[in-house]
């Protein structure tokens, strides 16, 4: 991936804000020593800043033998023969078991930043049970687990089932469009079973869970944010803003005031339902029919308000414009550009299946995606719980947005707070450099994340990505600041591509 001249001039302008702790270091934190057995560490990919940390989330030891013997107790077998890691995500490793009689399972432990511990644990294995047993989904059935790690593993764990059939994302690409379109009218029907039970009975209302999330970030924000020390990403935009813990509590009553307002009134829209927001090619396995044999990684379920949770799979590409069929100059067409309009009408026609099916089998999910403000809803829920940790800039973009549509909510009443011709024009000149950022990080997909994160096949394109970076910084600046800089983006230069 080659990036020009233009690309670089904007990340030196606004992104080049190196945090002076990461300096690329592989080694885990300082301060506790962790083995480098790859049972317990990831290494499905690297950091190129603050891998320490990231790492030291993602490290997890425990009793190897133990956990061997609570899954033989689990089957009922005698010797465990093979235990090898077979997968690891953002918050758990997942682990096969081979027994001496030929079964084979699969044991998940989380990582430290999966979430509360004995809850995350414990609301996983529910969650997969009341999907096998009262919505009738193709789930692992879980065979032992463990909320704590009060147990001769030392951690929690989770034993079940290993899934059959092969992972949709590994035979995609190569089956029939008609194929593909039985599959996409499969994940409506596993969307209908899930949106079809109703929690409102068992919990807050969607005005009162949205009003929990602020008041949440407001009380941190008051207790913690420190105005020095607000967390920034390498490359990142960082609003004006962002230090000011003042600034980010004023968007967040903005928002309080406009809740009552803004929240649907249609009582389905707004009721609490079960919704896997992981449901892509990664965690669906087909059979030899080609027809959904599995669904794995119910860790991330929740009960959510649907117009909040409930998003068309992540198969279907959204931002294509619909074409239905090929041109009828097709077979003059270059092969790139064939290659361009092939997916597009694939995509369509997917697109297509999946909302004639949606209309028939689930008119609730069609409701949520027709609904006139669903996506700014969808961004403000999301917006509001990280604006410390990530960036404000678009949380006040959504409200700036919502008092300019407010005549559409359907209220009399007028919007309960205002931005100033100031702020807006603030806002707006803001805006530039934030969507710049934006299209750097869409340029970078699949090479280099935000957080700095790269795959250990992409890791040595990323690298020379950041020292490409690191080079057009240097060459912009001058005198102090440009030694400065060359400080601070040493440990760029410093790299190694493995």
């Amino acid at each position: 991936m080659a990036l020009d001249r233009g690309w670089l001039n904007i990340a030196k302008r606004h992104y080049l804000r190196l945090l002076h702790t990461s300096e690329g270091s592989r080694a885990m934190p300082s301060h506790r020593q962790i083995d480098t057995n790859p049972l317990f560490c990831y290494t499905s990919g690297r950091w190129l800043w603050n891998e320490r940390e990231q790492l030291e989330a993602r490290y997890r030891r425990f009793d190897v033998p133990s956990l061997q013997q609570a899954a033989c107790q689990a089957i009922g077998a005698n010797k465990c023969m093979s235990f090898k890691k077979i997968g690891e995500g953002n918050y758990n490793k997942a682990y096969r078991l081979e027994m001496e009689d030929g079964q084979k399972i699969i044991a998940k432990v989380p990582h430290p930043n999966a979430g509360p511990r004995v809850l995350t644990t414990a609301s996983e294995v529910a969650t997969m049970e009341f999907a096998l047993t009262v919505l009738n989904l193709p789930v692992p059935r879980v065979l032992a687990w463990s909320a704590t790690d009060q147990n001769p593993v030392q951690a929690e764990y989770i034993i079940m089932e290993e899934a059959g059939g092969s992972q949709l994302h590994e035979v995609w690409q190569n089956l029939p469009l008609r194929r593909k379109c039985d599959i996409i009218r499969e994940f409506v029907g596993i969307e209908s079973k899930l949106l079809s039970v109703s929690f409102e009975n068992v919990g807050a209302s969607s005005a009162e869970y949205l009003k929990s999330v602020a008041r949440r970030e407001i009380e941190w924000i008051s207790a913690h944010a420190s105005p020095q020390e607000p967390s920034e990403t390498p490359w990142q935009y960082t609003s004006p803003q962002q230090k000011s813990p003042e600034a980010h509590t004023v968007l967040l009553e903005k928002f309080l005031a406009a809740i009552p307002y803004i929240t649907p009134k249609d009582p389905e829209l707004v009721s609490p339902r079960l919704w896997h927001p992981d449901f892509h090619a990664g965690n669906v396995y087909i059979d030899d029919q080609d027809r959904i044999s599995c669904i794995i990684d119910w860790q991330g379920v929740w009960a959510t308000p649907v117009f909040i949770g409930a998003n068309p799979p992540l198969l279907l590409d959204y931002g294509i414009d619909m074409l239905m069929k090929l041109p009828e100059n097709f077979k003059a067409l270059d092969d790139i550009t064939k290659d361009k309009l092939k997916y597009q009408v694939s995509q369509s026609i997917l697109i297509h299946t999946y909302e004639e099916s949606t209309v028939e089998k689930n008119p609730l999910m069609y409701k949520v995606m027709h609904h006139p403000h669903g996506q700014t809803l969808k961004q403000l829920e999301a917006f509001v719980g990280s604006t410390w940790d990530n960036c404000l800039f678009p949380l006040e973009e959504c409200l700036i947005r919502v008092e300019s549509e407010w005549s559409h909510f359907g209220t009399n009443e007028p919007c309960p707070y205002h931005f100033s011709v100031e702020e807006i024009q603030q806002h707006d000149e803001e805006a530039g450099s934030f969507n710049k950022s934006q299209e750097l990080w869409k340029e970078l997909q699949g090479v280099l994340t935000d957080e700095g994160y790269a795959s250990n096949e992409g890791f040595s394109k990323a690298v020379e990505i950041l020292r490409d970076l690191r080079e057009f910084g240097l060459s912009g600046l001058e005198g102090e600041e440009r030694r400065s800089f060359d400080k601070e983006t040493r440990w760029v230069a410093n790299l190694r591509s493995r």
